[in-house]
């Protein structure tokens, strides 16, 4: 009976998720950011598979829907990447007789993403609907804010409850965590959320709400004290900046100006982060897990040249759960944080090694290329597209991305929660909005003059007077 119930309630929601695709999507998408979580609070290891079952359910209802209905599905060309990604580890697995049921969710748990972003790729998304993804995101970041200040005042009574490890001090400041069980998840959301502010700043309409938002974001993220994170948000934020189409001369001038001064203020915290961080990766490069495993990735990609050594046998959690004999071979038993078990708590903790070991050279080309093509619609809606809501989802999907990119060089954001599941999902937005945009091309010399026409040119039909002008004062003053 329990094992009926559960089939039929898992109709039900399909069906829900048919009949109501956006808010589904958003549902799903929640849970990929609360996944790890959810696990933590209750100490079981099947509700931390909510993110994959998120996933797969996506994967399947939302292009199912779209067959239903329109009779063909969208497609990315970053799909042929991808593609070519996954057929060359299940070679390597079969040519190093990796058992089925290791590499099958090794390959899973890295393509979870695309398949993710495939799912939300098949919604029939619309320029009316940014401003509402704007304001349930809205909401998120307060929900998390709020988390963040309960953190602060109350820091060890909080970790006991959502925490997976003891409180890390600071500067005699906690590491804030808000509603993640580790500092890195709160970091890289909040700085997520920081970039996403930030361009809605540029791009849409400034208000005191979004400044207010946008501080606290920053100083959340910080307190956070993770390293990548705030590097990570701080070059992607000035970058997003340099390449918006507009006059960039001011900015430049501020940057060319503020940044010594920054560096004057802060050299000697900015020589200490960068003095630890250098010892913690290179002094002892045997000791450091990350820096052993990205030499060895590279060692062992070249010894199985073209292949690697079969998917889940390096890097990925599956080669930590199922200790890996290629572990075995070369001596990690012996190093600290690298064994077998509980003792294996650092060999996951880094990506590209993993993609560049199990599926050799050739794999780490196809998927690095399959991320850049991901949110090439992204970059092209942020460059060209005419309408302030649509540059912005643009703009976010490719700040989102960088930041993501930035951070894999020392965690595995594009496979565990709660990061992967927001990158995934607004580069899939911005692709289903792209494959639909009508708007016309951005003008070279006056970017935000072809919002301007009459209504029969597409924007006034679909934008209120009030907030197009907003819109366009917003420019004229980043200008």
């Amino acid at each position: 009976m329990a094992t009926v119930a559960a089939i039929a309630v898992g109709a039900l929601c399909c069906v829900a998720l048919g009949l109501w695709p956006k808010a589904g999507a958003a549902v799903l998408l929640c849970a990929t950011v609360i996944a790890q979580t959810l696990q933590t609070m209750t100490g079981s290891s099947l509700v931390g598979y909510v993110d994959e079952l998120a996933v797969l359910v996506a994967a399947v209802v939302f292009p199912v829907r779209r067959l239903l209905i329109h009779g063909t599905l969208r497609f990315m060309a970053a799909y042929w990447c991808f593609a070519g990604y996954a057929a060359l580890g299940i070679m390597s697995a079969l040519m190093n007789s990796v058992p089925l049921s290791v590499w099958a969710v090794s390959g899973f748990l890295f393509l979870k993403g695309p398949l993710l972003m495939l799912g939300v790729l098949q919604i029939d998304w619309q320029r009316a609907d940014l401003p509402r993804i704007a304001r349930f995101g809205t909401v998120g970041v307060l929900i998390i804010l709020v988390s963040a200040l309960l953190n602060a005042v109350a820091p060890e009574a909080w970790n006991s409850i959502v925490g997976r490890q003891e409180v890390s001090y600071r500067l005699g400041i906690p590491s804030l965590t808000g509603i993640f069980d580790h500092p890195v998840g709160l970091a890289s959301v909040m700085g997520m959320a920081f970039l996403a502010i930030l361009s809605y700043r540029r791009i849409v309409e400034r208000s005191v709400v979004s400044f207010v938002l946008l501080l606290t974001t920053g100083v959340v993220g910080i307190l956070t004290f993770r390293r990548k994170s705030i590097a990570s948000v701080a070059i992607v934020a000035v970058g997003s900046r340099l390449v918006l189409p507009g006059r960039r001369t001011r900015f430049v001038v501020l940057l060319a100006v503020l940044l010594p001064v920054a560096l004057l203020i802060a050299w000697q915290p900015l020589v200490d982060v960068v003095t630890s961080t250098y010892n913690e990766y290179f002094s002892s490069v045997d000791t450091t897990a990350r820096t052993t495993m990205t030499i060895d990735s590279a060692r062992l990609a070249a010894a199985a040249f073209p292949l690697g050594v079969g998917l889940g046998r390096f890097g990925s959690a599956v080669a930590s759960s199922n200790y890996s004999p290629v572990y075995e071979d070369l001596g990690y038993t012996r190093i600290y944080g690298m064994g077998p078990g509980e003792r294996g708590g650092f060999l996951a903790d880094t990506f590209w090694p993993s993609i560049l070991a199990e599926t050799g050279f050739f794999g780490l080309v196809l998927y690095f290329a399959g991320l850049i093509m991901a949110v090439y619609p992204g970059w092209k809606l942020m460059r060209r597209s005419s309408q302030p809501y649509m540059q912005w989802i643009g703009t976010v999907a490719v700040a989102w991305m960088g930041q993501m990119l930035i951070e894999s060089a020392v965690a595995p954001v594009f496979t565990g929660p709660p990061m992967f599941g927001l990158v995934f999902g607004a580069a899939g937005i911005a692709a289903a909005l792209y494959a639909v945009d009508t708007t016309p091309v951005r003008r070279k010399e006056k970017p935000w003059a072809s919002t301007l026409g009459p209504p029969d040119e597409g924007w006034l039909l679909t934008e209120s007077a009030s907030r197009h002008s907003r819109g366009f004062r917003s420019a004229e003053e980043d200008r």
